[in-house]
Protein backbone atom coordinates (compact mmCIF):
# COMPACT_ATOMS: atom_id res chain seq x y z
CA UNK A 1 0.00 0.00 0.00
CA UNK A 2 1.62 3.31 -1.05
CA UNK A 3 1.46 6.50 0.94
CA UNK A 4 -1.46 7.94 -1.02
CA UNK A 5 -3.61 4.84 -0.53
CA UNK A 6 -2.67 4.75 3.16
CA UNK A 7 -3.79 8.34 3.61
CA UNK A 8 -7.13 7.58 1.91
CA UNK A 9 -7.56 4.53 4.13
CA UNK A 10 -6.92 6.51 7.31
CA UNK A 11 -9.24 9.27 6.18
CA UNK A 12 -11.98 6.75 5.38
CA UNK A 13 -11.47 5.06 8.75
CA UNK A 14 -11.69 8.40 10.54
CA UNK A 15 -14.93 9.16 8.71
CA UNK A 16 -16.23 5.73 9.67
CA UNK A 17 -15.35 6.26 13.31
CA UNK A 18 -17.01 9.68 13.18
CA UNK A 19 -20.19 8.17 11.71
CA UNK A 20 -20.06 5.40 14.31
CA UNK A 21 -19.83 7.95 17.13
CA UNK A 22 -22.76 9.85 15.65
CA UNK A 23 -24.77 6.65 15.35
CA UNK A 24 -23.90 5.70 18.92
CA UNK A 25 -25.00 9.14 20.10
CA UNK A 26 -28.26 8.86 18.14
CA UNK A 27 -28.80 5.34 19.50
CA UNK A 28 -28.18 6.59 23.03
CA UNK A 29 -30.72 9.39 22.48
CA UNK A 30 -33.23 6.87 21.08
CA UNK A 31 -32.69 4.55 24.05
CA UNK A 32 -33.09 7.45 26.46
CA UNK A 33 -36.28 8.51 24.67
CA UNK A 34 -37.61 4.95 24.80
CA UNK A 35 -36.84 4.73 28.52
CA UNK A 36 -38.58 8.05 29.11
CA UNK A 37 -41.54 6.91 27.02
CA UNK A 38 -41.71 3.69 29.00
CA UNK A 39 -41.67 5.67 32.24
CA UNK A 40 -44.47 7.91 30.98
CA UNK A 41 -46.42 4.87 29.86
CA UNK A 42 -46.05 3.28 33.27
CA UNK A 43 -47.11 6.53 34.95
CA UNK A 44 -50.11 6.79 32.62
CA UNK A 45 -51.08 3.18 33.23
CA UNK A 46 -50.65 3.67 36.96
CA UNK A 47 -52.79 6.80 36.84
CA UNK A 48 -55.43 4.94 34.86
CA UNK A 49 -55.35 2.06 37.29
CA UNK A 50 -55.71 4.44 40.24
CA UNK A 51 -58.62 6.18 38.54
CA UNK A 52 -60.24 2.84 37.75
CA UNK A 53 -59.72 1.62 41.31
CA UNK A 54 -61.23 4.82 42.73
CA UNK A 55 -64.19 4.51 40.37
CA UNK A 56 -64.77 0.91 41.40
CA UNK A 57 -64.36 1.80 45.07
CA UNK A 58 -66.90 4.59 44.73
CA UNK A 59 -69.42 2.20 43.20
CA UNK A 60 -68.75 -0.45 45.80
CA UNK A 61 -69.09 2.06 48.63
CA UNK A 62 -72.87 2.12 48.16
CA UNK A 63 -73.07 -1.65 48.48
CA UNK A 64 -70.60 -1.74 51.37
CA UNK A 65 -72.84 0.66 53.28
CA UNK A 66 -75.46 -2.08 53.56
CA UNK A 67 -73.58 -3.84 56.34
CA UNK A 68 -72.88 -0.57 58.18
CA UNK A 69 -76.54 0.47 58.05
CA UNK A 70 -77.72 -2.98 59.10
CA UNK A 71 -75.33 -2.95 62.05
CA UNK A 72 -76.62 0.42 63.24
CA UNK A 73 -80.28 -0.55 62.86
CA UNK A 74 -79.74 -3.78 64.78
CA UNK A 75 -77.72 -2.16 67.54
CA UNK A 76 -79.39 -2.39 70.98
CA UNK A 77 -78.12 1.13 71.71
CA UNK A 78 -79.77 2.67 68.64
CA UNK A 79 -81.33 6.03 69.48
CA UNK A 80 -83.51 8.19 67.27
CA UNK A 81 -81.99 11.26 68.93
CA UNK A 82 -78.37 10.29 68.32
CA UNK A 83 -76.22 12.43 66.02
CA UNK A 84 -75.62 9.53 63.66
CA UNK A 85 -79.22 8.55 62.98
CA UNK A 86 -80.17 11.27 60.48
CA UNK A 87 -76.88 10.96 58.51
CA UNK A 88 -77.61 7.23 58.34
CA UNK A 89 -81.05 8.00 56.84
CA UNK A 90 -79.41 10.23 54.23
CA UNK A 91 -76.87 7.56 53.37
CA UNK A 92 -79.68 5.02 53.06
CA UNK A 93 -81.54 7.36 50.69
CA UNK A 94 -78.40 7.75 48.57
CA UNK A 95 -77.83 3.99 48.40
CA UNK A 96 -81.42 3.26 47.36
CA UNK A 97 -81.31 5.98 44.72
CA UNK A 98 -77.99 4.72 43.34
CA UNK A 99 -78.96 1.05 43.23
CA UNK A 100 -82.37 1.89 41.73
CA UNK A 101 -80.71 3.78 38.86
CA UNK A 102 -78.35 0.91 37.96
CA UNK A 103 -80.57 -1.95 36.82
CA UNK A 104 -77.66 -3.40 34.86
CA UNK A 105 -75.83 -4.46 38.04
CA UNK A 106 -75.84 -8.20 38.51
CA UNK A 107 -77.22 -8.26 42.07
CA UNK A 108 -79.39 -5.14 41.68
CA UNK A 109 -82.68 -6.79 42.84
CA UNK A 110 -81.05 -8.40 45.88
CA UNK A 111 -79.39 -5.23 47.14
CA UNK A 112 -82.41 -3.05 46.41
CA UNK A 113 -84.58 -5.44 48.42
CA UNK A 114 -82.13 -5.39 51.34
CA UNK A 115 -81.87 -1.61 51.32
CA UNK A 116 -85.67 -1.38 51.24
CA UNK A 117 -85.80 -3.68 54.28
CA UNK A 118 -83.44 -1.33 56.07
CA UNK A 119 -85.69 1.59 55.11
CA UNK A 120 -88.75 -0.21 56.49
CA UNK A 121 -86.93 -0.93 59.74
CA UNK A 122 -85.71 2.66 60.08
CA UNK A 123 -89.20 4.05 59.44
CA UNK A 124 -90.69 1.62 61.94
CA UNK A 125 -88.29 2.91 64.60
CA UNK A 126 -89.13 6.51 63.72
CA UNK A 127 -92.86 5.91 63.84
CA UNK A 128 -92.61 4.01 67.13
CA UNK A 129 -90.48 6.71 68.71
CA UNK A 130 -92.78 9.56 67.68
CA UNK A 131 -96.08 7.83 68.39
CA UNK A 132 -94.89 6.31 71.67
CA UNK A 133 -93.64 9.71 72.82
CA UNK A 134 -97.02 11.27 72.09
CA UNK A 135 -98.95 8.34 73.60
CA UNK A 136 -96.86 8.52 76.75
CA UNK A 137 -97.62 12.21 77.09
CA UNK A 138 -101.31 11.62 76.37
CA UNK A 139 -101.41 8.93 79.04
CA UNK A 140 -99.87 11.30 81.58
CA UNK A 141 -102.35 14.05 80.73
CA UNK A 142 -105.28 11.65 80.89
CA UNK A 143 -104.25 10.51 84.34
CA UNK A 144 -103.90 14.07 85.54
CA UNK A 145 -107.25 14.97 84.02
CA UNK A 146 -108.90 12.00 85.74
CA UNK A 147 -107.66 13.37 89.05
CA UNK A 148 -109.58 16.54 88.29
CA UNK A 149 -108.21 19.92 87.35
CA UNK A 150 -109.57 23.17 88.72
CA UNK A 151 -111.21 24.18 85.44
CA UNK A 152 -111.13 23.76 81.68
CA UNK A 153 -108.70 26.66 81.27
CA UNK A 154 -106.17 24.94 83.49
CA UNK A 155 -106.61 21.69 81.58
CA UNK A 156 -106.11 23.35 78.21
CA UNK A 157 -103.07 25.28 79.47
CA UNK A 158 -101.57 22.09 80.82
CA UNK A 159 -102.13 20.25 77.52
CA UNK A 160 -100.66 23.11 75.50
CA UNK A 161 -97.57 23.48 77.69
CA UNK A 162 -96.90 19.75 77.82
CA UNK A 163 -97.27 19.26 74.06
CA UNK A 164 -95.12 22.27 73.34
CA UNK A 165 -92.39 21.02 75.67
CA UNK A 166 -92.46 17.62 73.95
CA UNK A 167 -92.27 19.02 70.42
CA UNK A 168 -88.44 19.33 70.24
CA UNK A 169 -88.11 15.63 71.09
CA UNK A 170 -89.85 14.57 67.89
CA UNK A 171 -89.80 17.60 65.60
CA UNK A 172 -86.41 16.80 64.04
CA UNK A 173 -87.57 13.33 63.04
CA UNK A 174 -90.88 14.64 61.72
CA UNK A 175 -89.00 17.21 59.62
CA UNK A 176 -86.93 14.40 58.11
CA UNK A 177 -90.11 12.52 57.24
CA UNK A 178 -91.78 15.60 55.75
CA UNK A 179 -88.73 16.42 53.60
CA UNK A 180 -88.80 12.95 52.06
CA UNK A 181 -92.58 12.49 51.85
CA UNK A 182 -92.93 14.36 48.54
CA UNK A 183 -90.49 12.16 46.60
CA UNK A 184 -90.38 8.85 48.48
CA UNK A 185 -93.73 6.98 48.70
CA UNK A 186 -92.73 5.07 51.84
CA UNK A 187 -92.16 8.30 53.74
CA UNK A 188 -95.43 9.75 52.46
CA UNK A 189 -97.24 6.77 53.93
CA UNK A 190 -95.24 7.06 57.15
CA UNK A 191 -96.17 10.73 57.52
CA UNK A 192 -99.86 9.80 57.39
CA UNK A 193 -99.36 7.12 60.03
CA UNK A 194 -97.49 9.52 62.31
CA UNK A 195 -100.23 12.12 62.02
CA UNK A 196 -102.82 9.48 62.84
CA UNK A 197 -100.77 8.40 65.84
CA UNK A 198 -100.78 11.96 67.13
CA UNK A 199 -104.57 12.21 67.01
CA UNK A 200 -104.96 13.52 70.56
CA UNK A 201 -102.69 16.47 69.86
CA UNK A 202 -104.63 17.13 66.65
CA UNK A 203 -107.88 17.19 68.63
CA UNK A 204 -106.41 19.75 71.02
CA UNK A 205 -105.43 21.95 68.06
CA UNK A 206 -108.89 21.54 66.55
CA UNK A 207 -110.49 22.50 69.85
CA UNK A 208 -108.35 25.65 69.84
CA UNK A 209 -109.68 26.59 66.40
CA UNK A 210 -113.26 25.74 67.29
CA UNK A 211 -113.08 27.80 70.46
CA UNK A 212 -111.77 30.75 68.50
CA UNK A 213 -114.60 30.39 65.98
CA UNK A 214 -117.14 30.60 68.79
CA UNK A 215 -116.07 34.22 69.27
CA UNK A 216 -114.78 35.41 65.89
CA UNK A 217 -116.02 35.04 62.32
CA UNK A 218 -112.83 36.05 60.50
CA UNK A 219 -109.72 33.79 60.33
CA UNK A 220 -106.46 34.88 61.90
CA UNK A 221 -102.87 33.95 61.05
CA UNK A 222 -102.25 33.48 64.76
CA UNK A 223 -103.97 30.10 64.54
CA UNK A 224 -102.27 28.97 61.32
Amino acid sequence: MDLEEGAKYRKTREHFYSYQEQCDAILADVNAALEHLETLQKQYLFSELVHLAENIQQKLSYFNELENINTKLNSPTLSMNSEGFIPMLSKLDDCIEYVSSHHNFKDYPVYLSKFKQCLSKAMHFMKSHIVNTMHHLTSQLTKQDSLGLANADNAFTLYYVKFRATAPKVRTLIEQIEERAEKIPEYHHLLGEVRSGCAFMVHVCQDEHQLYNEFFTKPTPRLE
